[in-house]
């Protein structure tokens, strides 16, 4: 173990300089795609000098995945308030559909495929949020006499994510064909449920 003289003095990531260069990360991703995620790149986005960047992260590897770590958390408080309201389905479809950046998701799932802590947080988050929907979704149900057929929660959590994801995913590629009918379909969907 290092001592006070030897070890690494570092800057915390979760303070301005932090959070700037998280920020700089995402929108690196977002604009460039996982590849153009430098340390060079981050740092011209940023604002600052290269060398800053590892003073508040070891690697651009433990960068990417704290930038990747705030987001999930920002999720998971926007998941609670969704879950809490008193029609969570909607809150889920409208939060999916507005709050939830379809490229960026891209890109991080793009990047899981190379980097095995994001690949983790991925599937961490994603387990999760679907149980933490689907209980929800089961309580809804239940609230209404309803049985699970056709959709079980599970089913509907899975549906409500992808479907909103694919439509920002489409929409942001300039495609949107059906995309008008499909959100009618899921309102349609929500009305008979809640």
């Amino acid at each position: 173990m290092a001592d006070a003289s030897t070890a690494k003095r570092r800057g915390r990531p979760d303070s301005a300089t932090g959070h700037a260069l998280l920020d700089a990360t995402e929108r690196v991703l977002r604009a460039e795609g996982y590849g153009a995620a430098t340390s060079r790149r981050v740092a011209q986005e940023a604002g600052v000098k290269q060398q800053l960047l590892f003073y508040y992260f070891d690697s651009m590897d433990e960068m990417l995945l704290a930038a990747f770590q705030r987001r999930t958390q920002r999720g998971l408080a926007r998941l609670q308030q969704d879950l809490a309201s008193a029609r969570p389905l909607r809150a889920l479809w409208e939060d999916y559909s507005r709050a939830v950046d379809p490229k960026l998701t891209f890109e991080y799932m793009a990047l899981a495929n190379h980097h095995a802590g994001i690949r983790r947080e991925v599937a961490t988050f994603i387990r999760r949020t679907r149980r933490l929907q689907a209980e929800r979704i089961a309580a809804v149900y239940r609230a209404r006499g309803m049985s699970e057929a056709p959709v079980s929660p599970a089913a509907a959590a899975f549906l409500i994510g992808c479907v909103s994801l694919l439509l920002g995913r489409e929409a942001g590629s300039g495609i949107n064909t059906g995309h008008r009918e499909v959100r009618r379909l899921v309102q349609w969907c929500l009305k008979q449920v809640e």
